[in-house]
């Protein structure tokens, strides 16, 4: 498991990934590796024109057979 903080551009992408806490900094790694090709958000609008903000949330892996 990892919680990060992702700041969200204008386009929805993730423009940078911070570390907040990890079981594994591997998991890290490949988490914000991830992220960064990805993830994909609606942004945040302030009078409705998108602008850049962070979102902290929590990531959990699973191991699959197969």
């Amino acid at each position: 498991m990892a919680k990060v903080r992702v700041l969200i551009g204008t386009d929805g992408r993730v423009k940078q990934v911070e570390l907040v806490s990890t079981d594994s900094p591997g998991f890290f790694e490949a988490t914000k590796r991830r992220a960064l090709a990805k993830w994909r958000f609606k942004p945040a609008t302030r009078g409705g024109v998108p602008e850049e903000s962070w979102k902290e949330m929590t990531v959990r892996f699973e191991i699959r057979n197969g």
